[in-house]
């Protein structure tokens, strides 16, 4: 039966010590998306696609670093997404002016990222 040494046991835990720093370091470098900015406008289109992603456009834009579409991703759960096209459906028809929360530091495809309408 062969001992284990002292110096192997030292050579695992530093290296499982190291993969788990590093996974935190990778993981702590992701962006993720963020409700952190609200705008007030008018919805004037909206768009739908077969993927369950849906764009907006509306009479004004706020500036920064995003083109002229609001942007509802189809990863975002089903129930939530039919919430949001429900409501930007009744605004426009409405014409009624809709505060939107969205990410105003990350464009996805260039879009803004909604997370709240109403």
């Amino acid at each position: 039966m062969s001992m284990v040494s002292y110096r192997s046991i030292k050579n695992g835990t530093y290296r499982f010590a190291r993969a788990i720093v590093t996974a935190g370091l990778i993981y702590a470098g992701t962006s993720h998306a963020a409700y952190n900015d609200n705008f007030t406008t008018r919805i004037t289109e909206v768009l739908t696609y077969d993927s369950g992603l849906f764009l907006i456009a509306t009479a004004t834009m706020p500036t920064g670093p995003c083109s002229s579409y609001w942007m509802v991703p189809g990863d975002v759960p089903a129930d939530a997404r039919q919430m949001l096209l429900s409501r930007a459906l009744v605004a426009r028809e409405k014409g009624e002016a809709i505060n939107i929360g969205y990410d105003h530091e990350t464009c996805a495809n260039g879009w803004y990222r909604v997370h709240r309408l109403g």
